[in-house]
């Protein structure tokens, strides 16, 4: 046998077997929800119940539905052709984007829990996609190992997060979530 040949004969890995560098990504599928969400539905729907005419609008989702100050204007489109995403991505993103954006409105404009579940929502996701999807992006990652991870990382943990669901938010609505915030410079796709 040379310097460079390995052999391997009746043995038991326990993980994976690699002969070189390993540049595998794993990602853990556990996760759990947080009561907060259940506590805010709870509160939601007596909310409702006693005040059905209330449309104030709370300071952390009128952030989240302005546009970030000092960025430049130029839209969800111009946005994600500068991030080369193909015409089919941009209709999908301008579709949920608007879908989620009037689901949004209909469930915060009569109630502050409702208004507090969405930013808890949308935070969530703001800090996942900058946390963990913005520097892939940075560094040039494949675009099918962003989506992966946007799906590991950001919609199963929202979706699992939802818990009793009241505003029947699905996954394209948590796509929506991702595009509103780019829409709003609060997400970008390029470096």
């Amino acid at each position: 046998m040379s310097d460079n040949e390995v052999s391997v004969n009746d043995a038991n890995i326990g993980g994976k077997f690699t002969g070189r560098d390993d540049h595998s990504l794993t990602i853990s599928n556990t996760y759990e929800r947080s009561t907060y969400l259940h506590d805010l539905y709870d509160k939601f729907q007596k909310e409702m119940e006693a005040d059905p005419g209330l449309k104030e609008i709370c300071k952390e989702l009128d952030y989240f539905n302005s546009q970030v100050e000092g960025e430049e204007m130029i839209g969800l489109e111009n946005k994600l052709i500068a991030g080369a995403k193909p015409v089919m991505v941009i209709q999908y993103a301008k579709y949920t984007k608007e879908k989620f954006h009037k689901k949004l409105m209909l469930s915060s404009q009569y109630s502050i829990v409702a208004q507090d579940i969405n930013v808890y929502i949308l935070s969530k996701i703001h800090r996942g996609f900058m946390m963990e999807i913005y520097s892939l992006i940075c560094n040039n990652e494949s675009e099918t190992k962003i989506q992966s991870v946007i799906a590991e990382r950001i919609i199963n943990p929202v979706k699992t997060e939802l818990g009793l669901n009241l505003f029947k938010y699905d996954e394209d609505d948590i796509m929506g979530m991702i595009f509103f915030l780019t829409g709003n410079c609060h997400i970008k796709w390029t470096e």
